[in-house]
């Protein structure tokens, strides 16, 4: 009988009839099924599988109602003839067919897991003319002197030690300065407790590998960021989302999750809300560590942009309240300077520390080491902090920008956040808005915008969309939000004379 290397993805939204039926769909187009091949009986396919006969004969059916497969009474399920495929083909090696390989059956069931919302992706070969996504800078406003010399400096002066020293943890030179760049943050720490790593994403990465086992429950924002729900998903772990407010964490509905069920984890943004950019309040921070400690449940402090801060004093981190060590705090060079730099850090107690020093030994070895000189200097010579100096007044301006735009240009029904830093804000729609059409006339203006479902591990936060403002000047914000407001104002009219 046919050896089909086919596992069903329980965690996938389709159902299990159409994930076998697009994984025969593969083996045919790919020529390892031939034309005219016979495929087995329902009954012997379900039982080599383990599925149910209806599954089999209801993928049978989908693919013989495709024209890729035919049934005839009495004689069996076989392959369809099909024209011959005019593309160009590998040569075939002697006395070998050529046929392409087919993976979809072989992945693992973290890796068809992977995803990452399509509206954070480059859109098309020509750039937006107005990107509201997040995850960029303003170019122009980046210290390329500073930058040049401290790069210079790595491989000169520097390329000897950085060629021969060879630490998972990180360059030595960096874990000191990061130390000492922390004290303004309120933390106290050694180098010896300090990961560098390849930016935020990769630390919540390598905490979800040495902490999390398949069917854990980690705890997390919601809407929060995505990129945190991806790497919790691909380790298997289950999900539970927490609302959040203008105050941040709800910590109340958080206690009563972690007295209702066992919790591995939570993952918080306190000095940001991610997307909402809210700030935890100092009650809910106490609430917070207090309820952690009592059942016992480490809390990943991601701190990806404290430094931007454009109003009132800054925001201590909720690292610096942490007497037990069960906190880990992650933070990164990437959103201040650029994100390509892949550069960050992470500080947590020394048995977790280990065992994430031997996971990114295993993965990758370690981080850039010219990359890692080179803030070594930014930060020894103050070259960081004349960037962070410069750069949060060119931000408080756009932020300034769009607000103000917002405010001139969105119809009645629509509100907004109003966050004192960070990159972006939190918008919600009236629920008569079809943010499917609007998404789509968004594009056709090349206009880039993020919905809010993309911070949702559950499918919601449709009605909502998330703008940064870093990458534009105030004239183009003003432009953009303006064609934005018109955007929403035409397809709410269209909505209501549907209705009516």
């Amino acid at each position: 009988m046919l050896d089909l290397a086919f596992t069903p993805d329980r965690r996938d939204g389709r159902p299990l009839y159409r994930q076998l039926g697009g994984y025969l769909r593969d083996l045919i187009e790919a020529d390892r099924l031939p034309a005219g091949g016979k495929l087995p009986a329902t009954r012997e396919l379900a039982a080599s599988l383990g599925l149910s006969r209806t599954t089999v004969s209801l993928a049978y059916d989908d693919l013989i109602a495709a024209g890729l497969l035919t049934a005839h009474v009495g004689q069996g399920t076989f392959v369809a003839s099909r024209p011959q495929r005019t593309s160009p083909r590998r040569p075939a090696l002697a006395a070998v067919e050529s046929r392409e390989f087919v993976w979809s059956g072989l992945l693992a069931a973290r890796a068809r897991a992977l995803g990452v919302p399509g509206s954070l992706l480059p859109s098309g070969p020509e750039p937006p003319r107005f990107d509201f996504r997040g995850g960029q800078v303003d170019a122009e406003s980046l210290p390329v002197g500073e930058l040049k010399r401290a790069f210079a400096d790595a491989i000169g002066s520097q390329l000897a030690d950085i060629a021969t020293t060879r630490d998972p943890r990180g360059w030595p030179p960096l874990r000191h300065a990061v130390a000492r760049y922390l004290v303004a943050r309120g933390i106290a720490c050694g180098p010896d407790e300090i990961l560098i790593v390849n930016g935020g994403q990769h630390a919540i990465d390598l905490v979800a590998r040495v902490l999390l086992d398949p069917g854990d429950t980690v705890v997390m924002e919601q809407p929060g960021y995505f990129g945190a729900a991806v790497a919790f998903v691909a380790a298997q772990a289950h999900l539970v989302g927490v609302r959040v407010d203008e105050q941040g964490l709800r910590v109340d509905e958080l206690a009563r999750i972690l007295r209702a069920r066992r919790a591995k984890l939570v993952y918080t943004t306190p000095a940001s809300q991610s997307p909402t950019g809210a700030v935890l309040s100092d009650e809910r921070r106490r609430q917070l560590l207090a309820l952690a400690d009592d059942v016992q449940v480490p809390i990943f402090e991601d701190d990806y942009d404290s430094e931007l801060r454009y109003e009132g004093a800054p925001i201590p981190a909720l690292k610096t309240l942490d007497r037990a060590g069960q906190v880990i705090y992650a933070g990164t060079f990437s959103k201040v300077l650029f994100p390509t730099l892949r550069v960050g850090y992470v500080v947590a107690a020394a048995p977790l520390l280990q065992r994430m020093v031997l996971a990114r030994w295993n993965a990758d070895v370690g981080t850039n080491a010219v990359a890692q000189a080179a803030l070594v200097t930014l930060l020894e010579h103050g070259g960081l902090e004349r960037h962070l100096r410069r750069v949060r007044k060119v931000y408080a301006a756009r932020l300034a920008a769009l607000l103000a735009a917002l405010e001139s240009h969105m119809p009645d029904g629509v509100t907004w956040t109003r966050p004192r830093g960070g990159h972006g804000l939190w918008v919600t729609l009236p629920s008569i808005v079809d943010t499917d059409t609007l998404m789509r006339g968004a594009s056709e203006a090349s206009l880039a915008i993020v919905r809010g479902d993309a911070f949702y591990f559950d499918g919601r936060g449709r009605e909502s969309l998330h703008l940064s403002f870093a990458a534009m000047p105030p004239a183009v914000i003003e432009e953009g939000i303006a064609l934005l407001g018109q955007l929403i104002r035409v397809h709410t009219a269209r909505r209501r004379r549907s209705a009516r």
